[in-house]
């Protein structure tokens, strides 16, 4: 009596071709949600933003206004040789409490990250007439 082979059988192929793909794709999606899914947003300070020209202009923050998901991050980068700040709130009412970075020297960044929706204005302390919105969805 001749022995077959079990790991070559039909049905045992079979197996493999469907298990095989299913695994692949199991380990792609694992491997893609422990990841940081949530992008960061960069919001550059330029040189001019110290100059009140930069409100006329929309170019104190750019861009001036940002849209992001819940999660997300803003890193606002102090691209000018000035000290900036980036306060929630406006100039009028000052800061609202919800971010602070104090004060942003040049070249350094202050990074916020949202957890919940809303529009989020924001100014510096400095120089009052800098402004810009974050909304959060």
């Amino acid at each position: 009596m001749k022995k077959s082979c079990t790991i070559c059988s039909p049905c045992n192929k079979f197996t493999i071709w469907v298990a095989l793909p299913l695994l692949v794709m199991v380990a792609i999606l694992f491997m893609a949600t422990s990841q940081n899914v949530f992008a960061e947003i960069g919001v550059n300070i330029p040189n001019e933003a110290a100059e009140p020209s930069c409100a006329e202009s929309g170019s104190c923050f750019l861009p001036t206004e940002v849209t992001l998901g819940i999660g997300e991050t803003v890193t606002w980068t102090n691209d000018s040789s000035v000290i900036h700040t980036v306060t929630s709130g406006n100039s009028e009412d000052g800061f609202d409490g919800s971010f602070d970075s104090s004060i942003i020297m040049g070249g350094d960044t202050f990074s916020h990250t949202f957890t919940e929706s809303g529009q989020y204005n924001y100014f510096c302390s400095i120089h009052p007439w800098m402004t810009g919105t974050i909304i959060v969805n």
